[in-house]
């Protein structure tokens, strides 16, 4: 009976959200049916293609309302499980890569990395499996947890951040890399298209180019996952691909974006600068001025972007000063250039002023 009703629910739940994007955009049923329109950030409203349409039931639990997100190899669909009855995101695998053997362990890893994680700014990780198409090629899935907020890129598509919000975010992004940089994995792909501010406060969202380090354990946490035998939850190291300090760069980076509203890149955004696992080119030194906003930060984002790995701080220490900054800085407090009682960043350790 609990099923039964679960269903009647997501029946219910996929006509609403059908009738909705149709009146709110003026599409037919049936076009609502097949995808969600979504709000790109300085775009017009644009279809997100889906190859899955609404109503489509993966693996007899999980019915699909409509695309809410894509990326180079996938398509995220937001989703009632039946079992559970509560709403999910399904990471899916596109058509297009269903035979690459690359693109399917990247999507079967990034599962596991984020689920052996386990941090709370990192989405959960329910379960994975193995979608058919109508032609019985499998391409593998993902269930997540479902997010309700805006991706950081659509924000500082109108500007910076005020200076208190940028640091918090960043502290938040520090403390997930340093549990990362524990377990020996390697982000690799950190930027504001990677994160989320959610009504369950940040999130990093993407693990997709994110790999483990040779010589870091790679028997750790095991994904729960219904299908063992496919998907038993062991993480491959790689070797010579990446190094915690190229995830601190790319924070620093992020860091300079947030209170700026820019690239420090003078002619490109960041991504052209960043292919590939590790950094090709690094910004000139950023400088940061920004009124009432302690000089630790800037020192901060200096550090981190330093031009060589071996002077650049580690993660830990860039969260726990970080946080210092925010807890020494409450909003109700009056803006002042540098307070003395703000702790400063000296030679990449972390200090009384």
């Amino acid at each position: 009976m609990a099923n039964v009703a679960a269903r009647s629910a997501a029946a219910t739940f996929r006509r609403r959200l059908t009738g909705r994007i149709a009146s709110q955009f003026g599409e037919s049923d049936n076009h609502a049916g097949q995808c969600l329109v979504l709000r790109v950030a300085g775009a017009e409203y644009s279809p997100v293609v889906s190859w899955l349409g609404m109503g489509t039931t993966i693996d007899r639990r999980y019915v699909l309302a409509g695309p809410i997100g894509h990326g180079g190899v996938s398509i995220v669909y937001e989703a009632v499980d039946t079992t559970a009855n509560e709403r999910r995101a399904i990471k899916v695998l596109t058509p297009a890569f269903a035979n690459d053997p690359w693109a399917r362990e990247r999507v079967r890893q990034e599962a596991v990395i984020a689920d052996r994680l386990r941090h709370p700014s990192v989405p959960k990780i329910y379960d994975v499996g193995d979608a058919p198409l109508a032609d019985g090629t499998m391409v593998p899935y993902v269930v997540m947890e479902l997010l309700t907020g805006v991706v950081l890129a659509s924000r500082l598509a109108g500007g910076a951040l005020p200076w208190r919000e940028a640091v918090s975010v960043a502290a938040t992004v520090a403390d997930v890399l340093a549990v990362a940089h524990r377990r020996g994995i390697v982000h690799r792909d950190l930027s504001p298209q990677n994160i989320m501010l959610t009504t369950k406060g940040v999130k990093i969202v993407d693990f997709g180019l994110a790999v483990v380090t040779e010589g870091a354990r790679s028997n750790g946490t095991r994904l729960a996952t219904r299908h063992p035998d496919k998907y038993p939850g062991k993480i491959v190291a790689e070797a010579n691909v990446a190094e915690p300090a190229d995830d601190v760069y790319a924070l620093g980076v992020l860091i300079y974006q947030m209170l700026t509203g820019r690239s420090p890149y003078p002619t490109a955004t960041a991504g052209a600068h960043l292919a590939g696992p590790r950094f090709r080119f690094v910004a000139p030194t950023p400088v940061l001025v920004v009124p009432g906003m302690p000089k630790a930060v800037a020192d901060i984002c200096r550090h981190c972007m330093s031009k060589r790995p071996a002077d650049r701080p580690d993660g830990s220490s860039v969260a726990l000063a970080l946080w210092s900054v925010v807890l020494s800085s409450p909003e109700s407090s009056p803006e002042r250039a540098d307070p003395d009682p703000t702790p400063s960043w000296r030679d990449g350790s972390w200090s009384p002023g």
